[in-house]
């Protein structure tokens, strides 16, 4: 990426490599303006609403907060036409809006804001909440980047079409815990947890729209039907029926666990973040006063972006995008909607995503393994045939596999089925079986396959001049050859 010597430039690259140096570096927050009480007691006389959030008829958007004078109270934060103020009602033609009680209910556990605050451009929006991230644990600078991203992205949920989940995985004592503190300390009205029943999951979000914090997952009660709300929780729209009630469940969701679940579903609707333990003793704990009022003053900063952005975000179009897979996709534009106006972090975000794309990417069953290959290095040693008899490529498989002394040997139906796990599905039942059409879109097929899959490189088949004479071999980017991105790579230069 090239970097621009702008000033939000150099406040990143200070917040990326001196994070430490962050933590005083913003002012104190605006006074909030005083509420009315008159304003507040001619709205008493209509029927009350409670709300979380609403965006009303005429543009404004209300907001609901902790009160800074007390923390047992909720206010709304009310944005319209570039202002801000604080209010403890707001009055429509049917109904007052009203907050949600601090103390009823899940509330008391949720993070709120405590006002709003005039914010730093985006870019040192990421860099300050990355500030916060190495101060307290110890992580790569990307997942920093990517977790910092995700933090952001919590505050425009509303805006999404699918729900960003963060899985961190690691042994014990590699910082899981310490980083689901410091996302309660900067996410979206975060909700922590050590444990979460099916029920209690639905409740939260008949209530307001968290972002849901479980530590240590694959410890829960009833963890395979929470894995089900987790893959039904990412989608908007998306509802489960239970006893007569359409439940939701759709928003933000970070999990931690020792090692990755078995369960592909969850696990690529997750950003990754691999953590280990440290030698650093130079960590700061997310209770210390220093982080504590660093990160209550971001999320002041984090609401009033969110106000202010709330209808006018747009992901751009990056070179490169293309390259992701529809899921991983998904989970790059959830993150890349609010940095949307910054296209060189755009630009990073999607290479950090070509990298977590190989992290997500299933191993092949040998039997599937075993028929791509063949079918790979068919079309290269037979490129002028058209099509091919399945029977053919069924003896042809079992030959190579007892070349290389595989155990298992496969039949036609065991072929066909690999064929169209694969995509392989031009086929046509013939007289004497099926046969297989070549044609240039089945070509490419394979071939993409075959790079998704690692199996197209040059030493596992005729050495350094196989493919040097197919056209789709020779036109494809040496990048998507290898599809390898350095992990501890900087957003900024130093």
């Amino acid at each position: 990426m090239h970097a621009s010597k702008s000033l939000e430039d150099c406040a990143l690259a200070n917040a990326v490599n001196h994070p430490e140096s962050c933590l005083s570096a913003f002012p104190s927050p605006d006074p909030a303006p005083a509420n009315s009480p008159n304003a507040v007691s001619a709205a008493r006389r209509l029927p009350e609403h409670e709300v979380d959030f609403a965006e009303l008829e005429d543009g404004t958007l209300v907001e609901m907060i902790e009160d800074p004078d007390n923390c047992a109270n909720s206010l709304f934060a009310i944005y319209k036409d570039g202002a801000v103020r604080n209010a403890a009602a707001v009055e429509r033609d049917n109904c007052v809006l009203v907050p949600v009680p601090r103390g009823q209910g899940i509330f008391k556990y949720v993070r709120l804001p405590r006002g709003s605050q005039s914010h730093q451009p985006p870019r040192v929006l990421l860099g300050a909440i990355m500030a916060v991230i190495l101060n307290c644990v110890d992580i790569s600078n990307s997942d920093a980047c990517l977790v910092a991203a995700f933090v952001l992205s919590t505050w425009f949920t509303e805006s999404l079409q699918v729900a960003p989940y963060l899985e961190l995985v690691g042994v014990p004592r590699s910082g899981k815990t310490t980083l689901l503190q410091v996302l309660n300390l900067l996410c979206r009205r975060p909700f922590l947890t050590a444990d979460v029943t099916s029920a209690a999951f639905y409740d939260v979000y008949e209530r307001l729209t968290p972002t849901l914090l479980v530590d240590e997952i694959l410890t829960t009660t009833n963890r395979r039907a929470l894995f089900h709300l987790l893959k039904t929780g990412s989608t908007r729209g998306s509802v489960t029926l239970r006893k007569g009630r359409s439940l939701k469940a759709f928003g933000p969701k970070v999990i931690s666990c020792i090692e990755m679940p078995k369960d592909a579903g969850v696990n690529t609707r997750c950003v990754i973040i691999s953590m280990q333990e440290t030698a650093r003793t130079d960590l700061i704990k997310p209770s210390d006063k220093k982080i504590s009022d660093h990160a209550d003053v971001l999320q002041k900063q984090l609401l009033r972006y969110r106000l202010e952005n709330y209808t006018s975000l747009r992901v751009p179009k990056i070179t490169g995008d293309e390259r992701l897979h529809s899921r991983t996709r998904d989970l790059y534009q959830a993150l890349a909607l609010p940095l949307g106006s910054n296209a060189d972090i755009c630009e990073y975000l999607v290479q950090l995503f070509e990298t977590q794309q190989e992290i997500h990417r299933e191993p092949l069953s040998p039997p599937t393994a075993a028929v791509l290959r063949l079918i790979f290095e068919y079309i290269h040693s037979h490129p002028k045939d058209g099509e091919c008899a399945q029977k053919e490529l069924t003896a042809a498989v079992n030959l190579n596999l007892e070349g290389l002394q595989e155990t298992f040997r496969l039949n036609p139906h065991e072929v066909g089925r690999a064929l169209t796990s694969l995509g392989l599905t031009n086929r046509k039942r013939t007289n004497a079986g099926f046969i297989v059409y070549l044609d240039l879109w089945t070509r490419k097929r394979i071939h993409k396959l075959a790079r998704d899959h690692w199996i197209d490189q040059d030493a596992a088949f005729s050495g350094g001049t196989f493919g040097k004479d197919c056209e789709l071999c020779t036109n494809t980017p040496a990048t998507e050859r290898t599809a390898e991105i350095k992990r501890d790579s900087e957003i900024m230069p130093k």
